[in-house]
């Protein structure tokens, strides 16, 4: 079946990207700049430590496998735009592949912001990506298809996103205590609060591939509220506690009307074993239907899970066993090479 026939039959009538972002930080050129940068802001500053980590920019091919489970489960993707730095380009990637086109950072960040270490001054710059579909679906390189996936999965038939979001009570707490994540999900949610006077606090995403549409992200650009916050995260280097989450976009698009929220649960493991199958067993459509998020496929039994998408994420308490038991997983999910590859 064609990618094109393939989203006919599922009544979805418009192009979806993909764009991933992606950064070797093993590079010499990489680690020199960002050393330098460090430098600069101070590198003791506490504003810094969760997001300045070797661990946080390391490479260990998962784009590639993830461009793989493109292929086998997602193969209706229209265009995959890859964001990357520093004149880096994955060595395996066929850069021929007119599905493929490799982004230079600078090329959509403020002439005077580049180079950044940072996510969200990226993510917050995505819509001026040339010739982006005006739906497209965001990923981190850790994460793929895990199952045959429909592009209804992200988008209905009129292009409403379908925003998969945890609930979270306590959204609109916020203290020293917080981590550095929760407050940039906290600064988005006060960016749409104050612009539109909507309490959206306890939203967070759910850590997998996002549905998102451009011409809110530019929309986002023209109000004047939401552009001060927008404009300083993009000069932001490394993450800040002053830094906006993408989920400002996904908030703006409910707010909008473009935009339905789907409540997921994120699945347990690894806490108590009869805890873990009840919750899972009690809030089962709900976490069926969330990404699964591990940092070690075997030991998390990925092989025998069925949700459609999975982060295997790579942090700062990652164990050089579990790169090798990913590494192990990767080339039994997904062994044979796809397209993008020389």
């Amino acid at each position: 079946m064609t990618r094109k026939s393939d989203a006919l039959n599922k009544k979805i009538l418009f192009p979806i990207d993909l764009v991933y972002l992606w950064i070797d930080g093993s590079s010499p050129d990489f680690r020199k700049t960002k050393a330098k940068y460090l430098r600069a802001a101070g590198k003791d500053d506490s504003k810094y430590v969760d997001a300045t980590k070797d661990q946080i920019f390391r490479d260990n091919d998962e784009l590639k496998y993830s461009l793989r489970s493109v292929e086998k489960n997602a193969p209706w993707i229209n265009h995959i735009y890859i964001v990357t730095g520093f004149g880096q380009v994955p060595n395996w990637l066929d850069t021929k592949n007119p599905r493929v086109t490799i982004v230079p950072q600078e090329s959509i960040l403020p002439a005077d912001a580049s180079p950044v270490f940072n996510s969200c001054a990226i993510e917050a710059s995505l819509a001026k990506i040339p010739d982006l579909a005006e739906h497209f679906v965001l990923a981190n390189d850790d994460m793929f298809f895990n199952a045959p996936i429909s592009p209804d999965y992200f988008f209905d038939a009129c292009g409403v996103a379908k925003f998969r979001a945890i609930y979270r009570k306590d959204g609109r707490k916020i203290d020293d205590k917080k981590s550095l994540y929760s407050i940039l999900l906290y600064n988005a949610a006060r960016a749409i609060d104050d612009a539109f006077g909507v309490d959206l606090y306890n939203y967070k995403s759910s850590h997998g591939m996002d549905p998102y549409i451009k011409s809110s992200m530019i929309e986002c650009d023209e109000n004047s509220k939401l552009a001060e916050r927008l404009d300083a995260t993009r000069y932001h280097r490394f993450r800040d506690t002053g830094d906006v989450h993408r989920l400002i976009f996904n908030l703006y698009d409910i707010v909008r009307g473009r935009a339905r929220v789907i409540r997921v649960h994120s699945r347990h493991i690894g806490h108590n074993v009869v805890f873990d199958f009840l919750y899972n067993l009690i809030h089962y459509v709900s976490v069926r239907d969330s990404v699964f998020y591990c940092r070690d496929a075997i030991e998390s039994n990925v092989l025998s899970c069925n949700a459609k998408i999975v982060c295997i994420n790579d942090g700062v308490d990652t164990t050089d066993k579990n790169i090798t038991n990913n590494k192990k997983f990767f080339e039994t999910k997904f062994p044979n090479k796809s397209e993008f590859e020389k």
